[in-house]
């Protein structure tokens, strides 16, 4: 039974074995599959980007409607108190919406439709791919088809 053991140890360690890629520096892609994975992360990071400015822009404007609305009341010789409370609250809603509209915009210029036709055209006529998608690209972008 040790020999039967031993026998199958060494046989399946002289089976040759296919190199395993762990990153995609050491994988080998072609064009074509490098310009799939490309297309699939613009569009995961452009739908990601248009949720961002939409949360972003309809919190703005919703706060600065509100803001005027605040202020063409008579809500502040009223109830002073509630006047503030709601003038902060506006005025913290103003300001988040209007850094999530600023990091919408700024993935948009890294993510967008006119970034992507940028990108694949000096691709394809063999410029190197931008660092920061080179580091964005994963595995899993070349092995599926974008939707």
């Amino acid at each position: 039974m040790a020999a039967g053991c031993g026998l199958a140890a060494t046989a399946s360690a002289q089976v040759p074995t296919a190199p395993i890629h762990s990153d995609l520096s050491t994988a080998r892609y072609d064009r074509t599959d490098t310009l799939r994975a490309v297309m699939h992360l613009f569009i995961q990071r452009s739908r990601a980007t248009r949720s961002i400015l939409q949360m972003g822009m309809s919190t703005v404007a919703t706060a600065a409607v509100e803001k005027a609305a605040l202020s063409a009341s008579e809500m502040k010789r009223r109830d002073k108190s509630f006047y503030k409370a709601r003038q902060q609250e506006t005025n913290s809603d103003l300001l988040v919406g209007g850094l999530a509209t600023t990091y919408g915009l700024f993935r948009l210029s890294r993510f967008g439709p006119q970034q992507y036709q940028r990108v694949t055209e000096a691709y394809e006529q063999g410029a190197p791919l931008p660092p920061y998608l080179t580091r964005k690209l994963k595995t899993k972008y070349f092995r599926f088809q974008p939707l």
